[in-house]
Parts: C-alpha cells; sequence; structure tokens
C-alpha cells in the first residue's frame, strides 16, 4: 500500500483533515507530514522545547481562508503531544496559524541544498521540503520559521 501524505480523512470539500502535526513560530505554521512512526512528532517536541507552539498533533485541519491556507487543532488531542515512550504531554499551542511551509518526512531529496517543490491545495501554492534521507534539525526549522529562506544573488 502507497503512503498518500494528503489522503483527506475527513468528507468535507473546503478543508482536508491529514495526519501530521503542525507547530508555529510567530504567525508562521510548519505542516509535518509523514507516515505513522516517521517522527512527526518527535521533531515537534524538539521544536517546541526551543519555543514553537504546538498548533496539532496527529490530526491537522487544514483550511482556506480565503488569501492564505490555515493550520487548525483538531480534536481531541488539542494542547497534547505524544512523546513516544513517555505518553501524552501538555504544551503551549495555538488553535490555528497561517501555513508558511510543509516538511515531508517521506519526501526523499539527495541534494545538499535541495528545493523545496510546489503543490496546489485547495486553490493555494504550498512549498514541500524534503524530510529524508536527512531529516532537517529542529533548530533549522525554527530559524526558517522565523527567517525565511536565504536569497541568493
Amino acid at each position: 500500500m502507497n503512503y498518500d501524505p494528503w489522503k483527506n480523512y475527513s468528507n468535507h470539500s473546503s478543508s482536508v483533515l491529514l495526519h501530521a502535526t503542525a507547530v508555529a513560530i510567530g504567525e508562521k505554521g510548519l505542516l509535518i507530514l509523514g507516515s505513522s512512526g516517521a517522527g512527526k512528532s518527535h521533531l515537534a517536541v524538539e521544536m517546541l522545547a526551543l519555543g514553537a507552539d504546538l498548533v496539532s498533533d496527529d490530526r491537522v485541519w487544514l483550511r482556506n481562508n480565503g488569501s492564505e491556507l490555515m493550520l487548525h487543532q483538531a480534536e481531541p488531542l488539542a494542547g497534547c503531544i505524544e512523546a513516544r515512550g513517555l505518553g501524552l504531554i501538555s504544551c503551549p499551542m495555538r488553535p490555528s496559524v497561517p501555513l508558511k511551509y510543509c516538511l515531508d518526512l517521506s519526501l526523499i531529496s539527495e541534494a545538499r541544498l535541495p528545493f523545496a517543490l510546489e503543490v496546489t491545495k485547495l486553490g493555494h501554492r504550498v512549498l514541500v521540503l524534503p524530510g529524508g534521507p536527512v531529516v532537517p534539525q529542529a533548530a533549522a526549522l525554527v530559524l526558517l520559521l522565523k527567517n525565511g529562506f536565504a536569497t541568493y544573488d
């Protein structure tokens, strides 16, 4: 069976319920996609320890608010994240945040400086960063959300 990172676990046509984790730095959200056990929550816990806020763990709503895509918390685990080997941990959370980047742990790029792919979801472009074979460090992802990519001249 093939893994589909964008599989919609909802019947709504105006929003998508994803098997994913989402975190925020300021007003910028990162959607982390990956199959079960790929390390979505693990990476998010590391980012939370560096000051990120949780939007949602395990399930994330992706919604179009007209001008941008928004990441929204999904019940019933709002305000909790799973730390494998420990259980559910309470943490600071945001009910929603604009989507800035997506990291797909199932997408592999051997390039030292890989380029983001672009997909269209709910009428908006989404930048999708490859998450392997070396998963970006939590600290690097926090810096990316704070500062964006460097421009090359």
